[in-house]
């Protein structure tokens, strides 16, 4: 009799669960958002287990662990009527800012939903006018934290009278102000992603490398060119030798043959000289743009890591000012 009684219980619960998530996966391709067919195949059945567990909290009323089932469900396949379900267990639950910022959430992403539209909407209206409603913008890509805690949503409220920290990650760095408001006021906050810091400096030694490199470069291009007149004389003089009529034992290069020769060789001295003194001016350009950014004051990478860096956030009243580093 115990197990026919609970059978029964738990076909009921499964339906139910089935029957929500499968319209969930409509309403959300009606809304356009086509994420639900974009999940793994192991994704849906982890989403639906979780959905499954968060119902049978949610009836017996046990709403917190409800809610938490219901918003893994939603972040495993995110759809309408799981991401609705954790918006009622946290209102339920007594979360009310909690609910919000997930209704605030579920509106953005679903606004072709009318039922979690409405919804959403009453969640929002009851937290309003006494809490301060927070709209974080980034001018990059960012994450958002508040108060340490990650943020999916740019949307959010936060209670009053109290300063929240705000900060947003950029791949460059992260910028971090402070929000505080009486009950019904909005913020409009702009976080800028951080300037890169400048490379760290160039050593002496670098220099000083490039320097020598470059002297040594320039004494080869001397004896290069130096070499390469030297055979001018010996050319000239068989070139003067094969115009002239001689005899040939037939063993020995001819005349000709030995200005050929000799004027080889001199091209190639020529063209040796002509890439050595290309290196050479390039050698020379790298030193002198070393020059330029050597650290010549010695100022050691202790020292620069020690320098502070400003960060900046706006907000309608006013900005504020971060300074991160090390003093």
């Amino acid at each position: 009799m115990e197990t026919t009684a609970r059978y029964p219980c738990w076909v009921a619960l499964t339906a139910l669960t089935v029957s929500l998530f499968v319209g969930v996966g409509a309403r959300a391709q009606d809304t356009g958002q086509g994420r639900v067919e974009q999940a793994s195949v192991e994704d849906r059945a982890k989403a639906a287990e979780a959905y499954d567990e968060g119902t049978a909290a949610y009836l017996a009323q046990d709403y917190d662990l409800a809610a938490h089932w219901f918003e893994r469900a939603y972040r495993l396949v995110p759809t309408s009527a799981a991401l609705l379900q954790a918006v009622r267990a946290y209102h339920k639950a007594g979360e009310s800012i909690g609910a919000a910022n997930l209704a605030l959430e579920l509106r953005n992403s679903y606004p072709n939903d009318e039922r979690a539209r409405a919804a959403s909407d009453a969640v929002i209206e009851s937290v309003k006018a006494e809490n301060v409603l927070v709209d974080v913008r980034c001018d990059e890509q960012c994450t958002i934290e508040v108060d340490g805690t990650v943020l999916r949503h740019p949307v959010f409220f936060t209670t009053p009278d109290v300063e929240h920290s705000i900060k947003a990650a950029f791949a460059s760095g992260e910028t971090s102000t402070f929000v505080k408001g009486s009950p019904g006021d909005s913020e409009d906050l702009t976080l800028r992603a951080p300037v890169p810091p400048p490379p760290p400096p160039i050593p002496r030694s670098a220099f000083f490398s490039s320097l020598g490199a470059t002297v040594a470069l320039g004494a080869v291009t001397v004896w290069s060119g130096i070499d390469a007149n030297k055979g001018v004389s010996a050319y000239e003089s068989a070139a003067r030798s094969a115009s002239s009529p001689g005899i040939n034992d037939g063993d020995s290069p001819t005349p000709a043959e030995q200005a050929q020769a000799l004027l080889e060789d001199g091209q190639s001295a020529e063209r040796r000289t002509n890439i050595l003194i290309g290196v050479t001016a390039a050698m020379a350009a790298t030193t002198a743009v070393l020059g330029v950014f050597t650290n010549w004051k010695g100022e050691s990478r202790e020292r620069a890591s020690k320098r502070v860096e400003p960060s900046i956030g706006v907000t309608k009243r006013g900005g504020a000012v971060a300074l991160k580093g090390r003093f």
